[in-house]
């Protein structure tokens, strides 16, 4: 008899799976503790978070993130992207590290494009050295997603092209 049911391998015995796991489980707290801060009444936000954030904005020179809480000019295009983040993808982190769901990918790596081409606006005023170690913290939420999409697709597609197995009894 032959079953259709699936075999479930350990996460640890999947390599690229837990990398996906690692990158979901690490946006949790940096989206409640970092990024949405500027979604926070102030008065309710810990000193040692705004902390945090203000030695990461001093340290980086962030030019979204210091634009995000008030520091600089406002971007508005990336207070949408951090408003989508907040209601679409902190929900959705927690579902990807239960399950490793893939549809998230294609979202990330769209709205990364935006983000690293705007690290190289002039009106920022990085040198080349804050925009390299800017790009360092952004690139792998670009790059990341693109291989859980490619996975997704490689998965997919084998799946599509692979008969289904019957019951022979």
């Amino acid at each position: 008899m032959v079953s259709n049911q699936p075999t479930t391998k350990s996460l640890f015995s999947r390599p690229l799976d837990l990398i996906f796991f690692g990158y979901f489980a690490s946006h949790i707290p940096i989206t409640i503790c970092v990024d949405i801060q500027s979604f926070y009444p102030p008065e309710i936000v810990p000193q040692a978070l705004k902390d945090v954030l203000a030695w990461y904005l001093e340290t980086y020179k962030d030019p979204f993130m210091s634009a995000s809480l008030g520091f600089s000019a406002p971007i508005p295009w990336f207070q949408g992207v951090v408003f989508c983040e907040m209601l679409l993808q902190l929900p959705f982190f927690f579902a990807a590290c239960y399950g490793l769901w893939k549809v998230y990918a294609s979202h990330v790596a769209t709205t990364m494009v935006p983000i690293l081409a705007e690290l190289y606006n002039p009106d920022f005023g990085l040198v080349q050295s804050e925009r390299y170690m800017l790009l360092g913290f952004y690139l792998p939420y670009l790059f990341i997603p693109l291989m859980i999409l490619a996975d997704s697709y490689i998965r997919i597609s084998k799946a599509i092209s692979t008969p289904a197995r019957t019951k022979t009894e």
